[in-house]
């Protein structure tokens, strides 16, 4: 099994305990992660069908409701909305993490 950096097995956990993306500096920034099935997240056109309950990330393996796993392939950006681990919006010079 996989685990996510937040300490959870992928497949076994609803999804990732991480709730915000922190990018640390003279202005600290923090940003709320888009969950799945959120607007915007490649999960939404099933909130509200009856699959719901049983759609997990393809990657990941979070339920709707919950946050992809740190490093997921199919997390969206909060900032751009592209997909987070090839977007650039968080190659920056200061320390990013992520956080509770």
């Amino acid at each position: 099994m996989a685990k996510c950096q937040c300490g959870r097995e992928m497949l076994k956990a609803n999804g990732c305990r991480f709730k915000r993306i922190v990018v640390h500096g003279k202005n600290t920034k923090s940003y709320d992660r888009i969950k799945v099935g959120d607007p915007g997240d490649w999960y939404e056109e099933y909130v509200g069908t009856p699959e719901e309950k049983n759609i997990r990330c393809g990657d990941c393996g979070a339920k709707i409701g919950f946050y992809h796993h740190a490093n997921c392939d199919n997390e969206r950006c909060p900032i751009c909305g592209g997909q987070l681990l090839s977007c650039s919006c968080f190659d920056v010079p200061e320390p990013v993490e992520w956080s509770v």
